[in-house]
């Protein structure tokens, strides 16, 4: 019997997948190790803390009461729960007992009240925290998307002790999304991470279908698969462009700007939106916003398919001047969950597309080189681009093939999971009348996040512009 069996046998049931256990059990089940058992988020409010968990394969929610503000710390036994506790804290005023790390991760200071998503915020009184002179990067200088800033020592020459910030880039957006109805919500959640105008906004959908029973229609299902292609093949050449120009190599990276730039004409031309905002609905909402997928996806095919040869001998051109740049150790990758390019570069080669209804399992092809690098990184990202095109094709030969899928008795609570092109994104999901209860969102920066000063320490400060962006960071669907 493995601790997880024993975890549920001991446990009340609450929800299709959520289990509710006292904290004596919580705190065992953080002292054992089960290799089973695989940690995704932690969410936290004034009321209880609650783990998402894959067992099997499948996602557990284990929910145990938050006592005078204070939980035992999931990072005692998963380590890239820290950042989650950090933020919880920040929020709600929570304790994580026995923490890794409790340093404010939101709040830098400056906000007028303290804990503002609880029930009764505190007005901010006495000093404001000082601010940190060290030497690094403000958010409003590093190329990467949304606001990300470095602080770090520097000791002969290399970055040591580096911090992330990512306090300028807060903006409430959790507390704009509860009591809304799912389409008020779907607006602002399309747009929380550009990165994932698709991917998020499907992963939320998904959760809201799994609460209210719906199941999409095989062609439904077809079409969002198609439109996670497209934004893969658009975040992955955006990417490409970032690392390449931030090393020098401006050839290859104009040439990844003007592919990019062909996708979004072909998506407006065949009446979607440039970047496919708005592209993704609930059944409740009519669906996906495009009446013909198939020509769009054939178009995109054909542009796409004609550039990247040329993509990838620009590629191998400059491929030097990122090899051994912000390595990711495989040993790392896996304690921390990360997913994605940055996880599969580094041998973590979990990709939640496999488990997707209707999948079509045979275009979706193993890692390769596993260094962890920047190089590697680059690597798998041209290799998944040449993927969504045979993915896409695939699904083209038999769009809207029917599948055995069945709904969920409704339950008005959900988990949906995306997998976008630098991750799983997770949504948990509670429905009241139609409208949003609570939700809790998993990016998959948080880990990545987590562990970007082990993965940055020990370069020289003018590699860490390159090195960040080589990582496809962007803390807009953390910072919120």
């Amino acid at each position: 019997m493995t601790v997880m069996t024993a975890v549920l046998q001991h446990s009340e049931r609450v929800g299709l997948f959520h289990y509710r256990i006292e904290t004596d059990l919580w705190r065992a089940l953080l002292e054992m190790v089960d290799r089973t058992v695989t940690f995704i988020a932690l969410w936290v409010d004034e009321d209880e803390a609650t783990l998402l968990l894959l067992y099997d394969e499948s996602p557990i929610l284990l929910s145990t009461a938050v006592e005078k503000r204070r939980y035992y710390a999931p990072s005692l036994r998963f380590p890239a729960a820290q950042w989650h506790e950090r933020l919880a804290r920040d929020l709600w005023g929570v304790e994580a007992l026995s923490a890794r790390d409790d340093r404010a991760l939101l709040d830098d200071g400056c906000w007028p009240l303290t804990w503002p998503l609880a029930r009764e915020p505190i007005p901010v009184q006495g000093e404001r925290t000082s601010p940190d002179h060290r030497p690094g990067m403000v958010p409003s200088r590093t190329a990467l998307p949304g606001l990300l800033g470095v602080r770090y020592e520097v000791v002969n020459g290399r970055v040591e002790q580096l911090d992330v910030q990512i306090a300028p880039g807060h903006r409430g957006v959790l507390s704009q999304l509860k009591g809304r109805t799912v389409a008020e919500a779907l607006k602002i959640i399309s747009r929380v991470n550009a990165a994932g105008f698709v991917a998020h906004p499907l992963a939320f959908t998904r959760a809201v279908e799994q609460a209210q029973a719906q199941l999409p229609t095989p062609r439904e299902r077809d079409t969002r698969l198609i439109l996670l292609e497209i934004e893969r093949m658009s975040v992955h050449m955006f990417d490409l462009a970032q690392s390449a120009r931030a090393a020098g190599a401006e050839l290859l990276a104009t040439y990844s700007d003007h592919m990019r730039e062909a996708l979004a004409q072909t998506c407006e031309e065949h009446g979607a939106s440039r970047r496919l905002t708005d592209m993704v609905r609930p059944l409740d909402e009519g669906g996906c916003a495009i009446s013909e997928i198939v020509p769009l996806a054939q178009a995109v095919i054909t542009v796409v398919s004609v550039s990247l040869p040329r993509l990838i001998g620009l590629h191998h051109v400059y491929a030097s001047r990122l090899e051994g740049l912000a390595v990711l150790p495989t040993e790392m990758a896996w304690a921390y969950g990360i997913g994605g390019v940055a996880g599969r570069a580094s041998g973590r080669y979990v990709d939640r597309r496999a488990l997707d209804i209707g999948m079509r399992l045979d275009a979706l092809r193993s890692s390769g080189r596993h260094e962890g690098c920047a190089l590697a990184r680059n690597r798998q990202r041209l290799a998944e681009i040449g993927d969504s095109i045979t993915l896409m094709e695939r699904i083209l030969a038999s769009i809207g093939l029917d599948d055995e899928a069945q709904a969920y008795p409704v339950t008005d609570e959900g988990v949906g999971v995306a997998e976008s092109a630098r991750g799983d994104i997770w949504y948990w999901v509670t429905l009241q009348q139609g409208k949003i209860q609570k939700i809790h969102i998993r990016d998959p920066a948080l880990p990545l996040l987590t562990v970007l000063g082990d993965i940055l320490n020990g370069h020289k400060p003018e590699e860490i512009g390159a090195a960040l962006l080589s990582l496809g960071i962007s803390t807009a669907g953390v910072a919120l």
